[in-house]
């Protein structure tokens, strides 16, 4: 890895813009507000992101959003706090979010592959190269539509455990020229690519290939931990190790 690699990765790490409360519930009960933001303060982060799931239509996050916002205002931070959320696009065109709720979220990370929720779209043929075409396809739509600020967790298959004892064969059926297309979209339409730190420590293969096409074509990054414990708040040790696998 060269040095400019490494020097943007450790610069990225002094940000984290993806971090779940106690109000997901995939999030452990110790992710309140202060804590996060005294786990941050403490770690010396310039800024993270709290982006807590919108999966449903009947979910009121923007009341969420409103409420997180007080509890950050009532801490005083000294770092810079957003309150986003993770949104949801379940398949081409297809989302959980209004236009109206779109345009009042502050940072839109959007998931476009938890396939192992039961009410997310699957593809008519569930193989690798189908995962990557539906993943594809989903990203087509979303990028260019002024929804989203960031993609989360990009092109893997951790989420479809149950379905292929190796999920790399997801990312790796991927061909280089489609993450570069893809990824230029999102930089043409000002959208951000997350570097998924945990994710990306499970398939250092494709970490590679993802990383090296990204930074040939200007990719925005963005570095997630997708924090659901105060461990994870701070993403500096998490690169440190994902440099030295690289």
């Amino acid at each position: 890895m060269d040095n400019e690699i490494r020097n943007t990765l450790r610069q990225l790490a002094r940000c984290n813009r993806h971090i779940h409360t106690d109000k997901s519930v995939c999030a452990a009960r110790e992710m309140t507000v202060p804590a996060i933001i005294a786990a941050a303060e403490t770690a010396g982060l310039e800024c993270i992101a709290i982006t807590n799931h919108h999966h449903y239509p009947d979910h009121d996050i923007l009341a969420d959003i409103a409420e997180l916002k007080g509890q950050v205002e009532a801490c005083r931070p000294s770092l810079q706090v957003l309150v986003g959320a993770e949104l949801s696009a379940l398949g081409s065109g297809a989302y959980v979010d209004t236009e109206e709720i779109n345009r009042q979220v502050e940072f839109r990370l959007y998931a476009c592959n938890h396939y192992h929720a039961d009410f997310w779209q699957q593809p008519e043929v569930r193989s690798p190269r189908g995962y990557a075409e539906h993943q594809l396809a989903t990203l087509r739509l979303l990028l260019p539509s002024g929804r989203a600020d960031c993609i989360a967790h990009p092109f893997h298959g951790l989420y479809l455990a149950a379905v292929f004892e190796d999920t790399s064969t997801v990312a790796a059926a991927f061909t280089d020229d489609e993450l570069g297309d893809i990824m230029q979209l999102g930089r043409d339409n000002g959208v951000a690519w997350e570097i998924n730190v945990g994710s990306l420590l499970k398939d250092i293969t494709f970490a590679r290939r993802y990383l090296r096409i990204g930074m040939e074509i200007g990719a925005d990054f963005k570095v997630g931990t997708d924090a659901h414990h105060l461990i994870n708040v701070d993403p500096k040790d998490a690169v440190e190790e994902l440099i030295s696998r690289l």
